[in-house]
């Protein structure tokens, strides 16, 4: 079942201008994300990982390498330099604010190791909010991800905790990797390097004998960790498949903030996306990086980066 009718602040929807307390937040948000970069990048050097100014020339740090054994698929650099722009926090701030969230409102995270900045725009925005993410994350990334081993988003967390940036832990790791088993990595087909990373992280592995059944586990851990308080929105980052799906439906979420998918797959596989569509929550979608920059007013691949705060056209 094809899904039409999608209701998307960036398909159309008339947008009503957000409140000047909105702005401050916003801000608020691109400055953490700034922030976190500084201690990314020194935990980066620390561990004698250099900075290769050709992939990464506004000096983030969180731009990974072309391929490692972390690596699952063929990925854009241009996406992932564009995504580290601090201002993605202030765009997902923006959306978290069109989804109607306040203080304490449970998010749920989908995070995918292809865009480690996304996942941190979303965990910075939650700050600036002072929402409360559960993150599980998936190790798997595509090119120039957080592909490198020993420095995953599960290292820069930690990192970012250690120094008093972000307060977050993470729920639970997955390989990711084909239908999210560990498996089908271009240089470890075994997926043997992804589940020692997922090992070595120490956290809950997100188990199960089908895609289905680790779908499914998510949900559970996600609500676990809600506490009993219902989740108010979930955000997907990049496209792992137990977050994204493995049906044709996926391939019509558009990009942003996704308010409502009246048509749903019936599939068991069909993913994170459409599981919490069909609870009615909202859905952050964070894939189409270049999409992203369009609808919101921010440039593709510059630099430098802009002042955080110039051009989000979601604000206005």
């Amino acid at each position: 079942m094809a899904a039409s009718g999608i209701v998307s602040v960036e398909a159309g929807r008339a947008i009503e201008p957000l409140a000047p307390a909105a702005d401050v937040r916003r801000a608020e948000a691109a400055a953490l994300m700034a922030r976190s970069l500084v201690s990314i990048k020194a935990l980066r050097l620390e561990k004698g990982l250099r900075l290769d100014r050709a992939l990464d020339p506004n000096d983030t740090g969180i731009v990974g390498e072309e391929f490692t054994p972390l690596t699952t698929s063929l990925g854009d650099v241009e996406a992932k330099r564009t995504a580290a722009n601090p201002a993605f926090a202030g765009v997902v701030a923006a959306y978290f604010e069109r989804a109607g969230l306040g203080p304490g409102d449970v998010v749920a995270v989908g995070g995918s190791g292809s865009f480690p900045a996304l996942v941190l725009a979303s965990l910075c925005a939650a700050r600036a909010l002072d929402l409360q993410p559960v993150l599980v994350y998936s190790l798997g990334s595509s090119m120039y991800g957080a592909n490198i081993p020993g420095f995953t988003f599960v290292d820069m967390l930690a990192r970012l905790r250690a120094d008093g940036v972000l307060p977050y832990r993470i729920a639970a790791v997955a390989p990711g990797g084909e239908r999210d088993s560990g498996r089908g990595v271009l240089f470890d087909e075994d997926g043997t390097t992804l589940l020692g990373e997922a090992r070595r992280s120490g956290l809950p592995i997100v188990e199960g004998a089908t895609l289905a059944d680790r779908v499914y586990r998510r949900l559970q851990i996600y609500d676990a960790e809600a506490g009993g308080r219902p989740v108010r929105c979930f955000v997907n980052v990049g496209g792992a498949t137990a977050n994204y799906g493995d049906t044709e439906a996926s391939l019509e979420v558009p990009n942003g903030l996704v308010l409502r998918i009246p048509a749903l797959p019936s599939s068991p596989s069909r993913g994170l996306i459409f599981e919490f569509a069909a609870r009615g929550i909202p859905v952050v979608h964070l894939l189409h990086v270049k999409g992203l920059a369009r609808a919101n007013g921010l440039p593709f691949d510059p630099v430098p980066f802009p002042p955080p705060g110039d051009g989000v056209a979601l604000s206005r």
